[in-house]
């Protein structure tokens, strides 16, 4: 049976995304409270775009790290894990920033969805070759 130190690349992977989890949703509470809109999007941009930047991150992660553990438990080597964590995790960041704002141009949000659900493809079809 694998021991807790066998995982550090998808324990790391994980820290990472719980630390922008929490971020990103520090940013959509305090947006809530500097604009008084408690429920909903009260027909804010700013807010909805937050919201939505949030809730697409709160809906992939979960699958491309449970995706990356289990490739980790089932002996994929370090390298490959750390290749396909760093494109998650750097597609899940532009992805966001595309989202929220206008610092990247337009077409990084869906590269930034073909690397994440090229990782989770990835790592789905490695798991039973």
């Amino acid at each position: 049976m694998l021991n807790a130190l066998q995982l550090e690349t998808t324990f790391l992977f994980a820290a990472i995304f719980g630390i922008l989890h929490v971020v990103f949703t520090l940013r959509v509470g305090s947006y809530r409270l500097s604009s008084k809109i408690s429920l909903g999007d009260g027909g804010d941009k700013t807010l909805l775009k937050r919201v939505r930047a949030h809730a697409n991150f709160v809906e992939n992660v979960p699958m491309g790290l449970l995706l990356l553990l289990l490739n980790e438990l089932n002996g994929m080597a370090e390298n490959t894990l750390l290749i396909l964590g760093s494109v998650f995790l750097f597609s899940r960041l532009i992805h966001y920033v595309t989202i929220v704002s206008r610092l990247l141009p337009v077409f990084m949000r869906p590269l930034s969805m073909l690397g994440t659900l090229g990782v989770i493809l990835t790592s789905a079809i490695l798991l039973v070759v």
